[in-house]
């Protein structure tokens, strides 16, 4: 996990190391709370709260091409070779592909947020020059701040064009009004205002004349002369009265045409006067300075990043690791895997000095009786015995090489002869002899029909030219002339022949999974031990012996878990009492 970490660390250093440095600089422009636009209805300023709505509207025409079009002619950056790229002379971009590219450059230069419901609005530009990124900050503000004031200032513009418009118009329409009033009353004499007395004197005295010769028989002739002058006078009534109404009516419809003229005007000067006092939709509050120090990278930041990263992925991989890892660590595994039971563990014996014979089983224990080695081989002995009865014929095997069945034998054998017992060694592995090497004899192996006649005896045992006593050594083969049949009668002989001289007789037998040669010595003897190499042999492995033996009648009776590093196995819990070997290292050595 360290060097995992370690090499994220230092891969994420050379890549920032090599990285160029990126400035970021910010500008903060603040909407005005209310908006003022022209009332349609009837042109009147009205004012109203901005909307959320509004706000995210105003936030998208900040990030529209449109608008970083604007920024970038304002910044003259179309024609920057530094900014926009040198034009390839055997290449020729196209002008509006050019344009193009160049907008999408500046749009992702430069972003806007806001936080919550707030009407402050922040501008935030990178660059790797950072003069350009203050200007591109400020620039945005600057024409956002310039284009919301026109916004306002257009509303009301127009109305005032309008309304200028309407103003001449209904100023034409008014004069024409006035002059066809003033001709219909010169046409009419409306001016004069003692005609309608005089007509209506003229009726009434036509009348009086009328009825006085309308009965006189002498004036018959001048009767009809009268009513004629009568009907006339009344004729003349009748159309000045008509002609006073017309003037009336021509005379409201003026007024009403002055009146819409007198109100565009008051509204004209309204608005014009109100112009000059429309202020800015937004204000900058924050300008954006030119940065001294590049925001990206930043070394410390990247490299706690990466050794974050680089623990937590080192973490998953041993993680996973751990979770893939099958091989046997503790007990528990093999009691979950075969349910045997756990007899004991062998704590690995180091290695010290220059002297490979230091580092064997015989010489260690003789040289370090009280070694915790050695008290975990009294430890099994004592188990061993205590569980089980009739457990004189051991056999010790593994399920392959390299696991350390010889050197269990020998040293059980070791033990053993120590506390007092008569101890027999029978090698079985005719392949590799590993219990005649560590014995350190030589011996032709032998049938067990030759043992049976007598040709051959067991060697005794020396270390460093000194007897162990208690301990004998016989080689055997498995594999002979004799049918199976045979050899599983001469093997029961052969042990109701050792049973009564020796206490202990320990039966090493070539790898399980290898050969099929300890499947055969099921007659000879009484109980099995699976020896199981610490941090080495697999679940699957000790699964398959043990299997293997069982179909072959063999059941195993307990494990022997060896080369134990007790450190490590107290360091990462793996359970059982081997990590208490470690506590007496110094006392009980």
């Amino acid at each position: 996990m360290l060097v995992i970490t370690a090499a994220c660390v230092a891969a994420t250093f050379a890549v920032v190391s090599e990285m160029e440095p990126h400035y970021k600089s910010r500008s903060t422009v603040v909407m005005a709370l209310q908006d003022t636009r022209v009332r349609a209805t009837d042109v009147q300023l009205e004012s109203f709260e901005l909307s959320r709505v509004v706000i995210e509207t105003e936030l998208d025409v900040l990030k529209s091409r449109e608008f970083a079009a604007e920024v970038t002619t304002v910044l003259s950056l179309f024609d920057d070779p530094g900014f926009a790229g040198v034009i390839d002379p055997d290449r020729p971009e196209p002008e509006v592909a050019r344009r193009e590219r160049v907008i999408d450059k500046m749009l992702s230069l430069y972003s806007v947020s806001r936080h919550g419901e707030s009407l402050a609005i922040e501008i935030t530009a990178t660059s790797v020059d950072p003069a350009l990124a203050a200007d591109i900050a400020n620039t945005v503000a600057e024409i956002y701040i310039l284009k919301s004031m026109l916004k306002r200032r257009e509303g009301i513009t127009q109305s005032i064009e309008f309304l200028r418009t309407r103003v001449e118009e209904l100023g034409e329409e008014l004069s024409q009004s006035e002059l066809e009033l003033a001709a219909d009353i010169r046409e009419n004499n409306l001016d004069d205002q003692n005609l309608p007395i005089r007509l209506r004197a003229d009726v009434e005295r036509l009348t009086s004349i009328y009825e006085v010769v309308r009965d006189d028989p002498a004036s018959a002739e001048e009767a009809p002369l009268i009513a004629k002058e009568l009907e006339e006078a009344q004729a003349a009534l009748h159309a000045r009265t008509r002609a006073e109404l017309a003037l009336m009516r021509k005379e409201r419809s003026l007024e009403l045409l002055r009146a819409r003229y007198q109100t565009s005007i008051e509204k004209l000067n309204e608005l014009e006067t109100q112009l000059q006092f429309v202020g800015q939709g937004a204000r900058q509050v924050s300008v954006a300075r030119v940065p001294v120090d590049p925001y990206w990278p930043n070394p410390r930041l990247a490299v706690a990043a990466s050794a974050a990263a680089g623990f937590t992925l080192a973490f998953i991989i041993a993680y996973l690791t751990e979770n893939m890892n099958t091989r046997v660590w503790s007990e528990n595994q093999i009691l979950r895997v075969t349910g045997l039971v756990n007899y004991g563990f062998l704590p690995r014996i180091k290695k010290r000095g220059l002297f490979p014979r230091r580092h064997e089983p015989l010489w260690f224990l003789e040289n370090n009786p009280n070694s915790s080695f050695a008290e975990a081989l009294h430890s099994f002995l004592t188990l061993w015995f205590n569980v089980g009865s009739a457990g004189k014929v051991m056999m010790v095997t593994s399920g392959l090489p390299n696991e350390g069945k010889s050197t269990v034998a020998v040293s059980l054998a070791a033990a053993a002869a120590r506390d007092g017992m008569k101890v027999l060694v029978l090698d079985f592995d005719s392949h590799r002899r590993g219990a005649m090497k560590l014995f350190g004899v030589e011996q032709t192996a032998l049938s067990v029909e030759e043992v049976l006649a007598g040709d051959g005896a067991s060697e005794p045992v020396n270390v460093e030219g000194e007897a162990m006593e208690g301990i004998t050594l016989l080689s055997l083969k498995t594999r002979s002339k004799s049918p199976l049949p045979a050899l599983k009668t001469a093997l029961a002989e052969l042990k109701e022949g050792l049973l009564g001289y020796y206490d202990l007789i320990l039966v090493d037998t070539p790898p399980v999974l290898i050969v099929d040669d300890a499947c055969r010595l099921g007659p000879l003897i009484d109980r099995t031990l699976l020896v199981v190499r610490w941090g080495n042999t697999t679940e699957a492995v000790l699964r398959d012996a043990t299997e293997k033996l069982s179909m072959n009648g063999i059941e195993v009776s307990a494990t022997l878990v060896n080369d134990v590093d007790t450190r490590k196995h107290r360091r990462y819990g793996y359970g059982g009492y081997a990590h208490y070997y470690s506590y007496g290292t110094s006392d009980y050595s």
